[in-house]
Formats: structure tokens, sequence, C-alpha cells
């Protein structure tokens, strides 16, 4: 079932993406069509408490650090297709994506800032960046975002 999300930007405030992109940031302004939209219930399965979790599948590899809450997006083929790190947030209920439509061999890095012990879903994807469709995905993947205390 192919399902839409809108991300929407109200007064420079970017909704439901954990934070304001940089203007390099290659985040989504447009629908982003979705494979199997539906993530985890948050109280299902198993939370990585890891401070860096990394998910691949052929074309792309998303590492998402939980200490500074930034996904790292690498196009990993020659295939025509861009790599996309999918974030579910399930204390706000907002879907967004880290684009990475440089090529083959290339990375691109999201910055978000979400509040401590938000329960994330992530999945790594390619797709077409134009569109903002989705062709292939990882399953999805539960983490904690957490700032560990200082020292």
């Amino acid at each position: 079932m192919l399902r839409s999300i809108t991300v929407l930007t109200l007064g420079g405030l970017l909704v439901g993406c954990g934070g304001m992109p940089e203007e390099s940031e290659p985040l989504e302004t447009q629908a982003l069509q979705l494979l199997d939209v539906a993530p985890p219930p948050a109280s299902e399965g198993e939370v990585s408490q890891n401070l860096v979790t990394t998910i691949s599948i052929p074309g792309a590899t998303i590492s998402y650090n939980s200490v500074n809450d930034a996904f790292t997006v690498r196009d990993t083929k020659a295939d025509g297709h861009s790599a996309v790190a999918v974030v579910y947030n399930h204390r706000t209920g907002s879907m967004a994506g880290c684009w990475n439509s440089n090529g083959s061999g290339t990375t691109a890095v999201c910055d978000r800032n979400y509040a401590s012990n938000t329960v994330l879903s992530i999945r790594a994807c390619t797709g077409e960046s134009g569109p903002r469709t989705l062709v292939t995905c990882s399953d999805w993947r539960t983490v904690n975002a957490f700032a560990p205390e200082a020292k």
C-alpha cells in the first residue's frame, strides 16, 4: 500500500523533522511516497540503546548517532537511485527523510535535535529524489535518542 506524507514548513520551522535543517541539508519539502509506511509500535520489539546504529541495503547505508542526533546517508551503488534515511518519531507521530542524491560513493549528513529519550524507528531506503518516491527499504529498526550523562 502506498501512502503520502507531506512535510510542512510554517514560519521557517520545519514541522516533524526534529529541528531546522542546514541550508545544504538534503531534506524533503514535497510529498514523500512511502512503501509500507507503518513503523512498528514503540512498545514492540527491541529498542537499540547503541550510540551508533547502522543499517545497510544494496545501494544505501545509513548510520544514526544517538548522542548528536545525526544521520549519515551513504549512496553505495551506481544505480541511479538516491540513498535515504526514513525516520518515524514515536513522540510526535511525524515522519521525515534525509536524502543523499549526490551520486554513488557520496555521503550526506542530516543533523536533528530530538528530545532526550525519544523513541525513533528508522530504515535505509533507495529512492527517486525528484518525486520523493522510495524504491526499496530495509525493515524498521527502533532506536532511542538520548544524551548520555556528562562525566
